[in-house]
């Protein structure tokens, strides 16, 4: 079969989005509740389900990020400092980006923005800032937007929740500037 009768998700397209639908609406109760004890249970849980759906519906890079998010939240169970936790982070974004430039997958111009946008996410693990998630959930809508207009259906899962992250960081950061 030639790439262009190649269905571009693996079992039912339905099920996929309604996998990754779940794991949304986990994950946003999760984003609403920031510090709560739920919330990194719900960031697991949800990132679980949108990284399956994501796999399943063929894209790589919503499956790399989740992916990430996940091992982020698994690491967050462990007495480890943030500093450990953000090492692991900024090595899995380099191992990515080295992995999308070998695969040839920045031919799609797109994905320097949804990459830009991992970028600022590592930095706000990292640095524990705000700022740094907004901006990067603010990335993250406009590649999903991109996804979008070419036909990527899981991309609004994406746009909703990175608008609703965004929003949410974004209040943390106003917090954060005027404490």
């Amino acid at each position: 079969m030639n790439n262009s009768q190649t269905k571009p998700y693996i079992g039912n397209h339905i099920v996929n989005i309604l996998i990754g639908i779940a794991g949304l609406l986990v994950f946003i109760v999760g984003t609403l509740m920031p510090g709560s004890p739920i919330q990194k249970e719900c960031f697991l849980i949800g990132g679980i389900l949108l990284c399956f759906s994501s796999f399943l519906e063929k894209n790589a890079f919503f499956t790399v990020l989740e992916g990430i998010i996940v091992i982020d939240a698994v690491l967050t169970y462990f007495p480890l400092s943030n500093m450990v936790i953000a090492i692991v982070t900024a090595i899995l974004v380099v191992v990515t980006i080295i992995v999308f430039a070998i695969k040839g997958s920045f031919n799609d111009k797109s994905l320097l923005v949804g990459t830009l946008g991992l970028i600022f996410l590592a930095l706000g693990v990292g640095l524990l800032n705000p700022i740094y998630y907004t901006i990067g959930g603010l990335v993250i809508v406009i590649y999903s937007i991109f996804g979008i207009l070419n036909g990527l259906q899981i991309a609004w899962l994406f746009l909703i929740l990175n608008a609703i992250f965004t929003v949410t960081s974004a209040i943390g950061a106003y917090e954060w500037l005027t404490k």
